[in-house]
């Protein structure tokens, strides 16, 4: 009995050195100003009657009318979309943060911004300005776009995630901007990132592919998402998250300090 208490506490005591040199464990906050700005796609088309299909660059394409009233994406997002003028639409969603966007048309049918407010359950806030050339024939709001420019402010605090250890060979991934939640182990299995509901829309699977480096692939309702590889700098400072979309060739890059 007196070996097997010993045996537990070495191994207790191993698991916590571990946890403790794990260069992922801490707080990261998000640096704006140190992340690429990403090149983004988008495609609006006309299927009469007001009503329209949006796809962005994750692939997605989500079939609306401009009535303003709520309707539910494929990942499960709440959206409604109205037009107010000629030139000028508004969407309104809500996943695990709001979002109003305004989209304007210049007179001339050849560059379309877009202006999204953002409010998060933290109380944080963003606004993203983004502006979009033409790369197809069409007319008013129709077509294909791709950004040229794209500014973002950021109101209240910046966004974290907290990375805890979970296990032996786990970490937990906790983002104060949506409260969602996600305990993984690295074997490859499905794991459900949890939001403050209790929904369960998305999940990963990851591996470790070296000391700094971890790489998932995730899903949406069971359906590939991105891959997304996160990765410590040498110093132990800064966490660098690479996110590429299945279904497109859109790659979304983002910066962390360590607090």
């Amino acid at each position: 009995m007196r070996l097997c208490s010993l045996l537990l506490v070495v191994l207790c005591a191993a698991t916590g050195s571990a946890a403790a040199s794990d260069p992922f464990v801490g707080t990261w906050v998000y640096n704006n100003d140190k992340s690429p700005k990403p090149t983004i796609t988008y495609k609006i088309e006309d299927l009469g009657q007001e009503r329209y299909t949006l796809t962005g660059s994750s692939g997605e394409t989500t079939r609306i009318k401009a009535d303003g009233v709520e309707t539910k994406s494929p990942s499960g997002a709440t959206v409604s979309f109205k037009k107010l003028d000629e030139h000028t639409w508004q969407m309104m969603r809500v996943d695990s943060r709001s979002m109003k966007r305004t989209y304007t048309v210049s007179p001339d049918d050849k560059s379309l911004t877009l202006v999204d407010v953002f409010t998060s359950a933290d109380g944080g806030g963003e606004t993203t300005t983004t502006v979009y050339a033409r790369t197809a024939p069409g007319k008013s709001l129709f077509g294909r776009w791709k950004s040229v420019s794209m500014e973002i402010k950021q109101s209240g605090p910046a966004g974290t995630i907290t990375i805890e250890p979970n296990g032996y060979d786990g970490l937990s991934f906790v983002s104060t901007a949506t409260k969602h939640r996600l305990e993984m182990k690295f074997d490859g299995k499905q794991y459900f990132d949890v939001g403050p509901d209790g929904s369960k829309d998305e999940s990963a699977s990851g591996k470790r592919v070296g000391d700094r480096v971890i790489r998932m692939e995730s899903q949406t309702k069971g359906s590939p998402e991105s891959t997304d590889e996160y990765t410590v700098s040498e110093d132990g400072n800064v966490l660098t998250i690479v996110s590429k979309a299945v279904k497109t060739s859109a790659v979304f890059t983002s910066v962390w300090d360590k607090q």
